[in-house]
């Protein structure tokens, strides 16, 4: 059933074939590692001087979005374990979004005292990334700036246990490229997915860009051995809808995927409504504009807001500001950034004539997660 506040916009999304929008939630920017590549406490705005949502408003968030048939969420942060209210605000989003929503989590699996798994699988989580980087613990700190992979092996296998969906993020540096190999060959014995993650020459990492970073391309062709072969894992058997192709080695319980922004855009096919840790929500990081939650949680006009970000995302096939790169996630993470806000009639900014061609990529890509 359609929407009754706005049928004609899921009609449209429809039409497209693209993959249905889901919430990707920033929950704070605090992290108590601090890896190269991110190091959040370098941010002049680190620890966030607003407040945050609390778990209300990402239930009554959830809420809305079920009216839209959204039935996934992801939280990150920052750590997303380390707020109080992590659990109230994951079984907020399991009930708002219904039965049978997907509700994740990407944490670094070092969890603080007092949290469990089995608490998060209670309050309605259903699958888990877990960043791991090298599972040798000194070589694992160097990155990280501290942890433990050891305790978040054991974070691992305590989800595969409880039959939560596992996801490995592993960030390819050229330095650490022996231990990014081990971490994907845990996929040899264990049903999860490891995903190879592309550097981005943003933020913190554009210090180690040059030296460090490595192409899917190359990276590929150094695991020859074991992709020739190799069968293609679905995303819809993975419960994933991100870029790039998951392939299962022969004889493995896991699969291996790509996540490539640096060498292989893909802006035309985001699926993501991304909403920062104080509630402003992102149609698209890099061009439309921006929308405050917190004053529509009050005066009741969610419904508007998300017509405007089904009508941005319909759009953004033409948005010319992408410029070849899509900026994951390195702006959600804190608030003030000199952008616009969205407008009480929420109209889209102006598209920018860049003259940008689109690079040339081996694939399209489907979505994200």
């Amino acid at each position: 059933m359609l929407n009754a506040r706005h049928p004609d916009l899921l009609a449209d999304f429809a039409a497209t074939g693209r993959n249905h929008p889901y919430l990707a939630l920033t929950l704070n920017s605090l992290c108590n590692l601090d890896c190269v590549f991110c190091k959040p406490r370098c941010m002049p705005d680190y620890g966030h001087k607003d407040r945050p949502l609390a778990s209300a408003d990402y239930a009554a968030i959830a809420a809305e979005a079920g009216a839209w048939k959204i039935k996934k969420a992801h939280c990150s942060g920052g750590e997303p374990t380390l707020r109080a209210d992590i659990l109230a605000v994951v079984e907020g989003l399991a009930d708002g979004l219904g039965p049978g929503a997907a509700i994740g989590m990407t944490s670094h699996g070092n969890l603080r005292r007092g949290l469990s798994i089995e608490q998060f699988q209670r309050a309605g989580l259903t699958y888990l990334n877990i960043s791991l980087h090298s599972l040798d613990p000194a070589r694992s700190a160097a990155i990280m700036g501290g942890g433990d992979p050891r305790e978040a092996r054991a974070t691992i296998d305590s989800a595969l246990a409880l039959g939560l969906r596992v996801k490995i993020n592993c960030v390819l540096q050229r330095s650490y490229l022996q231990d990014a190999f081990a971490v994907a060959e845990l996929a040899r014995d264990l049903p999860l997915a490891v995903r190879l993650i592309e550097l981005q020459n943003i933020g913190p990492a554009q210090a180690l860009f040059d030296t460090e970073f490595i192409s899917e391309a190359e990276v590929r062709e150094r695991l020859q051995q074991w992709f020739t072969g190799a069968g293609e894992v679905s995303r819809t058997q993975l419960g994933v809808r991100s870029p790039g192709r998951y392939l299962q080695p022969d004889g493995w319980e896991g699969s291996i995927g790509f996540i490539s922004n640096s060498s292989c855009a893909t802006c035309s096919d985001a699926n993501r409504i991304k909403i920062t840790p104080t509630g402003v929500a992102r149609p698209c990081i890099l061009h439309n504009r921006d929308i405050p939650l917190k004053p529509r949680l009050v005066d009741g006009t969610l419904p508007d807001a998300f017509a405007h970000l089904f009508q941005s995302m319909l759009e953004r096939d033409s948005n010319d500001a992408w410029q070849g790169f899509h900026y994951v996630d390195y702006d959600l993470r804190w608030d003030r950034m000199d952008r616009p806000e969205g407008a009480p009639v929420l109209p889209l900014l102006p598209l920018l004539d860049t003259g940008a061609a689109e690079p040339s990529c081996t694939r399209r890509p489907a979505g994200e997660s």
